[in-house]
């Protein structure tokens, strides 16, 4: 299993336990007939994902590429991850103040979404990883989630047309999600995506430049 955490392998959970194990699907096996054994069911149920396009992006774009540069500059090393592309630190809100405004912009608008679709007013949000990346011709990321977190996000600094999308979701053959309708996110300049970190998502081989950020969004009770 790739050390990362964005690795959405499945640990096996057959080690000593009250619970036993969690039987894999489809199978309904029991491993330990003395301890309790989760069955896997499945609920199918739309799943949001919440897109803007901010109104004052040009200036916001400009102000972020700049950053970007300069950060990547002083940080040009590449981190092992399932994004094939480079990437910064996962912790670079905490390097680098002057990604801030984008945070707390990210932080609000979840807040928003929190109050607005899901109806729940007891919540702050907190940026707890934040990273910016530049792919160039051909670079991508291997599907993956951000599960634990509550909500992920991404925002497009300076896409080129024709750039790669983000497929939310494709069939995969494990006997579960081999009926998934593909959400496809095309890229734009200005544009804030925010979804639940559940979601499964990948970037294909792209054939023009993508500047984002992303990040990971925990909810807290106030």
């Amino acid at each position: 299993m790739e050390n990362s955490i964005w690795s959405t392998q499945k640990k096996s959970t057959e080690d000593e336990s009250v619970w036993g194990n969690i039987t894999p699907e489809p199978q309904q096996q029991v491993v330990n007939p003395n301890a309790s054994v989760f069955k896997t069911q499945h609920v199918s149920k739309p799943i949001p994902i919440f897109t803007t396009i901010l109104a004052d992006h040009v200036e916001l774009n400009k102000y972020l590429k700049q950053v970007i540069l300069e950060h990547r500059q002083k940080h040009p090393e590449d981190i092992d991850s399932n994004v094939k592309a480079w990437h910064s630190s996962w912790e670079t809100h905490k390097e680098n103040p002057k990604f801030q405004p984008l945070v707390d912009m990210m932080c609000t608008a979840c807040k928003f979404i929190g109050e607005g679709y899901f109806q729940c007013d007891m919540c702050d949000y907190t940026v707890v990883n934040f990273w910016a990346m530049m792919y160039e011709e051909s670079e991508y990321t291997i599907k993956h989630s951000h599960f634990p977190s509550d909500f992920s996000a991404v925002y497009y600094v300076d896409v080129e047309p024709g750039c790669a999308p983000v497929l939310f979701e494709t069939p995969a053959d494990d006997g579960v999600n081999y009926k998934n309708e593909t959400y496809t996110l095309q890229p734009e300049n200005g544009l804030l995506a925010i979804w639940p970190s559940i979601l499964h998502h990948e970037v294909p081989p792209t054939k023009g430049r993508r500047m984002c950020i992303s990040a990971n969004i925990d909810k807290r009770y106030v």
